[in-house]
């Protein structure tokens, strides 16, 4: 099939009612730190993220618009769809769902009515877990700051659902106090333990600093800039900003010799134009002895590895105008899409495959401009198709996260070039 014939197939296997059932609870990236996932109201694999995307997909197709409420509703109907959590959970997966798919001001307002509160309330136990961590100074909890379970998931929600209002800027309030100075070399968002788990990790003895767009630190930097960029700010959010990415950039381990290779000081970020890739993580060691990992295990993925980087990176430049910071973010990505040898994908999702890398890419292509990055869009888009044709022979998941949902999203999103309404990847935090 060619690309277009298998997003239609994709649309037709989510248009069935029982498509979309809870797989039994995989991890939400199906890596390290990853949360379950596995019920039926999850917007990852679950109904909210299987409305969202065959309204995505199915654009003006009423019979599929009703498909795509049908499967809304069996969410909202799910065991524990009104309790709280991160943003690919209970309340606030409804809540993007309903947002995302709503195409006037009063379509869904009800609902969205209903669950705003509980998505506030959900933020402040995030946000008051996260002070917590922060006063104990033993190290953060991924789930109080992150992506996937975190105030850094629920403040993008918020951030489309109430910009100016009291929930979004004391999350955003705490997470510049998360970006503040230390007591010592270690930045406070620290993280006991391994990058998965809770427990004694062999791999990280003292913990560990974590890169990932989905259980890290470009998490936060990500909210913090695109708040800005939304008209949403606090007092202290700049120098957050700035701590944040001049930290990340500091981590970016160099493409070629003589400005701070693997094993050495921190990176030099003063030639930007180096590329160089970000490992996933950063032990405590390390980072005290002012060292980059030696060799460094990553991926190109959005989850772990240097487009999630590079993306909260080049967002922190486009907020601040950092044009460093932006060339710099742009020079690893391409870096990344010229050697696919060093991918370590899995499949075509958007969490740990290509259709993540694909959508990484497409909107950094169009957001600077950079013919090489665009170049790479065509052979990215067809790996996408090839690898989503494949889980679709061996039925292979069909979650937004994870599955041929996401990968087919990825995909129409690419045939739409420039259509720069498309907005639903924000749970990414890319946008």
């Amino acid at each position: 099939m060619n690309a277009t014939e298998t997003v239609r197939a994709v649309t037709e296997l989510l248009s069935r009612p029982d498509a979309a059932e809870p797989p039994g609870g995989p991890a939400a990236d199906g890596g390290p730190g990853g949360s379950p996932q596995g019920a039926a109201h999850a917007l990852g694999s679950g109904r909210s993220g299987a409305a969202l995307a065959l309204a995505v997909l199915g654009e003006d197709d009423a019979g599929l618009r009703r498909a795509a409420h049908g499967h809304l509703a069996a969410a909202v109907r799910s065991p524990g769809a009104m309790r709280g959590g991160g943003l690919y959970s209970g309340a606030a997966a409804i809540a993007f769902a309903a947002r995302t798919m709503a195409r006037r001001p009063d379509e869904y307002r009800t609902l969205l009515d209903g669950l705003v509160p509980r998505v506030r309330q959900a933020a402040a136990g995030r946000t008051a877990g996260l002070r917590a961590d922060l006063a104990a100074g033993a190290g953060l909890r991924a789930h109080t700051f992150d992506t996937v379970s975190g105030s850094a998931g629920l403040g993008r929600l918020l951030l489309a659902l109430e910009p100016h209002g009291p929930a979004l800027a004391d999350l955003l309030t705490a997470l510049v106090e998360l970006a503040g100075p230390g007591d010592g070399v270690l930045p406070r968002w620290w993280t006991a333990g391994g990058p998965g788990l809770p427990g004694a990790d062999p791999e990280h003895p003292r913990g560990h600093l974590n890169l990932g767009l989905a259980h890290g630190v470009p998490g936060p930097l990500a909210l913090l800039a695109l708040a800005r960029l939304h008209g949403a700010r606090v007092p202290g959010q700049d120098e957050a900003i700035e701590a944040l990415a001049g930290w990340l950039a500091a981590r970016r381990v160099p493409a070629r010799p003589g400005t701070g290779g693997p094993g050495t000081a921190h990176a030099d970020t003063a030639h930007p134009g180096t590329g160089g890739s970000w490992p996933m993580t950063v032990r405590v060691e390390d980072e005290e002895a002012g060292r980059l990992p030696a060799d460094p295990p990553t991926r190109a993925a959005w989850c772990y590895g240097t487009p999630g980087a590079a993306r909260a990176l080049f967002l922190a430049g486009t907020a601040l105008g950092r044009s460093d910071w932006r060339a710099t973010a742009v020079a690893a990505l391409a870096d990344t899409l010229r050697d696919p040898s060093g991918w370590n994908l899995d499949g075509p999702g958007l969490c740990h495959g290509t259709g993540g890398l694909l959508r990484i890419a497409q909107r950094m292509a169009e957001e600077s401009g950079s013919a090489e990055l665009a170049a790479h869009l065509p052979a990215l888009a067809a790996a996408v198709a090839a690898g989503l044709d494949t889980a679709l022979g061996a039925d292979g998941p069909s979650g937004l996260l994870e599955g041929t949902a996401g990968a087919a999203l990825a995909l129409h999103a690419h045939a739409r070039a420039g259509d720069t309404g498309q907005e639903w990847d924000a749970f990414l935090l890319i946008c």
